[in-house]
């Protein structure tokens, strides 16, 4: 766990970006004068996410992600994805634009907070699409924000064994109990629909988290990877599908320009929806998203996921393909397409 800093920062940094309004013309004589445009708060302030930044805010680096989110996870933050940035005094410009930038790619609203070290200054932002809290020692009640739906909850056990449970709350969410006989500590993952499809909205671990989180290994290709995977699943092996991976390689080329992680990014929509544009149907379809800094690092995500890795190792499936690309940072978004007999179709 990291140490964390001894100087907190008072008040969150207050970030808005204002609307803009014409202050070279004045109003007319007689008339009110218009009321100035209100600030558009880019963050919602969260104290967890202050005492996130507070942790990190010695270090001379921003830390690997699963680092970050461990970080995050261990202070009580369930928002996903998590994110951080460090500057220096006087950079308000630098962390607005990062906001903003945030903001043009995120789904729902940031949540954020902020501390400092000396000079150093550590903004921690997370998007809040749901939330997944604790009621007592084996209850959980499951939320999300107006613009998802179809939630459920995919749940982990120290074993590695995953199911999946539904969600009937309506607007309210529910509450949800977890058996006891189900090996702590448990990974609990809340999935739901948002404009950009389905996707881990919170998460939570329910018991003492694991001292050592698993790390990438090896340097497998992808095929080698999900074979792998799937043995361990007790699942069939796939065949490596061109088709899937053309259109596995212009999905993550997708999610690289656009900057979101998602499976309706252009106007076809899902993943089946988009092989049927390429003349292929199939009787279930799946795929798994993710960027990370190397190709190994996203296969690393997909498989640490516990909604991922049901979605990858389903035994229905018969086909996969494997997309790549680069975006302008250098990041890796990696696309496992998957699909049970796929056919062409006129």
């Amino acid at each position: 766990m990291l140490r964390k800093s001894i100087f907190l920062c008072a008040m969150l940094l207050a970030v808005h970006a204002t609307a803009g309004a014409d202050t070279d013309n004045p109003p007319a004589a007689g008339e009110p004068a218009a009321k100035p445009a209100k600030p558009e708060r880019l963050c919602i302030k969260s104290t967890q996410l202050e005492g996130v930044a507070s942790q990190l805010a010695h270090l001379q680096h921003i830390p690997p992600s699963p680092e970050l989110i461990r970080t995050a996870r261990e202070a009580g933050v369930d928002a996903n994805p998590v994110y951080a940035k460090f500057g220096v005094t006087g950079e308000f410009d630098s962390f607005k634009t990062w906001l903003e930038d945030l903001n043009e790619t995120a789904d729902a609203p940031l949540i954020c907070g902020r501390a400092r070290s000396g000079q150093r200054i550590v903004l921690v932002a997370a998007v809040r699409a749901g939330a997944l809290k604790l009621v007592g020692k084996n209850r959980l009640h499951a939320e999300v924000i107006e613009d998802f739906r179809d939630p459920y909850l995919v749940v982990r056990d120290s074993k590695g064994s995953s199911r999946r449970i539904a969600v009937d709350g309506g607007a309210y969410g529910a509450t949800i109990s977890l058996p006891l006989e189900w090996d702590r500590p448990l990974f609990v993952q809340l999935v739901a629909t948002g404009p950009s499809g389905p996707r881990p909205v919170a998460e939570r671990w329910v018991g003492k988290i694991p001292e050592g989180e698993s790390t990438p290994r090896g340097s497998r290709s992808p095929e080698a990877w999900l074979m792998q995977l799937r043995r361990a699943a007790g699942a069939r092996s796939l065949r490596s599908n061109r088709l899937l991976t053309q259109e596995a390689t212009s999905h993550a080329r997708m999610v690289c320009e656009s900057g979101k992680l998602g499976h309706e990014l252009d106007p076809y929509g899902d993943p089946e929806a988009r092989l049927l544009k390429r003349g292929i149907e199939a009787r279930v379809v799946g795929e798994a998203v993710a960027r990370a800094a190397t190709m190994r690092e996203a296969l690393h995500v997909i498989e640490d996921s516990p909604s991922h890795r049901m979605t990858v190792t389903d035994p229905r499936f018969t086909d996969a393909g494997y997309g790549k690309a680069q975006d302008e940072r250098g990041r890796t978004c990696a696309v496992v397409l998957l699909a049970s007999w796929p056919r062409k179709v006129p």
